[in-house]
């Protein structure tokens, strides 16, 4: 097709430091069909791991802005320049800044807004770090929310039980899609079976028992923590841990002053998860809430029997109890620790749950995902 003819699609992030819905919108932007759309991806600065993830024929624009004023305003000069077909934006703070970006540059609705969420809005306040944000989320965001998004032009949650959680907050029930994040593909099943670890983990002989994301307070890793001192008790294993943020710190003392320094390996951000997930045996993830849960499709995708808090959203939507890996309840140490150490000592049930994750994984695809935004897109320009 004639690039002049093509639809433009940007989609905005503040940069690609890592993170599930960074993850996310590289897959999109990488999949998406290049004969029909011509694909951006604009970021508040270019920075962030995922960079190197990203395809070559995907245009990338760096606004050299960060903070909310900094990238409204440089979000509305992009929009008067550049004038895209359909604009993607992601995050809630950075949705209504997008919104707000388009009224201010005169578009109008020339440039089509996709909003994409993925947190719950209703717990927004209790995940955001900074106090000023916290104290805009307690008060301020839920009415501001129900005047901004009505003029968005779709918006997509990545769960059910977030859209059900918005369209109570704050309404727009008729433009509200549920989308479930772009996650498995060949490439990161091509990407598991690679061998090449770290000393420290070749070096490892008892089971290891797995957790990847973001080192923050929502993935309540003190909670699991407590929990593998209970496996460790009675089952010789390793807690190995991938990612990096900003409790990092607080966790490795508070690994030394439970005495757990010698059974827990804090890895780092690492480009490709996938083959410590296909080593494990098995996944934890537990989280007092998620948007979606990206990790637990990836671990099932690699054959890895997994373990999920049933929280606010996402892993109940995943996860079948008993069928294709187990929930548990919220930030109770006890029923997680008797989880894990069930998988760990019942090869059978093990067995049973990795060869059920892989079916269920199948219904993530980057392909479907990609599918859905791609039919929303059609259904907005027409």
């Amino acid at each position: 097709m004639d690039p002049k003819n093509k639809i433009t699609v940007a989609f905005f992030l503040p940069s690609l430091e890592p993170g599930g819905t960074e993850k996310n919108v590289v897959n999109l932007v990488n999949g998406i069909d290049k004969d029909t759309y011509q694909v951006f991806l604009v970021l508040g600065k270019k920075k962030g791991e995922f960079l190197q993830q990203v395809s070559l024929d995907v245009f990338v624009i760096s606004l050299n802005a960060s903070g909310s004023l900094g990238l409204f305003l440089a979000l509305v000069k992009y929009f008067y320049r550049e004038k895209p077909d359909i604009f993607v934006s992601a995050f809630t703070r950075i949705n209504l800044i997008s919104i707000l970006s388009r009224f201010f540059s005169g578009r109008g609705n020339n440039i089509k807004i996709v909003a994409t969420e993925h947190a719950m809005f209703s717990l927004l306040a209790n995940i955001t770090r900074s106090t000023v944000h916290k104290i805009f989320a307690i008060f301020f965001l839920r009415p501001i929310g129900k005047i901004l998004y009505p003029k968005a032009d779709s918006v997509i949650c990545v769960s059910e039980g977030m859209a059900k959680d918005f369209i109570k907050n704050v309404g727009c029930k008729e433009k509200v899609t549920v989308v479930y994040n772009p996650v498995t593909n060949d490439d990161m099943i091509k990407k598991s079976e690679e061998s090449d670890f770290e000393k420290e983990i070749t070096d490892i002989k008892a089971p290891i028992v797995l957790a990847v994301g973001r080192l923050v307070e929502c993935k309540n890793y003190p909670g699991l923590f407590k929990a593998f001192a209970l496996v460790l008790a009675t089952t010789p294993s390793y807690l190995v841990i991938l990612g990096r943020g900003p409790e990092e710190q607080a966790l490795k003392h508070l690994a030394r002053k439970m005495d757990l320094s010698e059974h827990v390996l804090f890895m780092g951000f690492k480009q490709n998860p996938y083959k410590y997930m296909k080593k494990a045996s098995i996944f934890v993830l537990s989280s007092l809430q998620e948007g979606f849960g990206n990790v637990i499709v990836e671990a099932m995708a690699v054959g890895c029997p997994v373990v999920a808090t049933d929280c606010p959203t996402g892993p109940g939507e995943i996860i079948t109890h008993m069928k294709n890996g187990m929930l548990v309840k919220v930030d109770d140490e006890k029923d997680l620790a008797r989880a894990i150490a069930t998988i760990l000592k019942d090869s059978v049930l093990s067995s049973r749950l990795s060869q059920e994750g892989i079916k269920r994984a199948g219904d993530f695809s980057v392909k479907k995902s990609i599918q859905e935004y791609e039919r929303i897109f059609q259904s907005i320009v027409r």
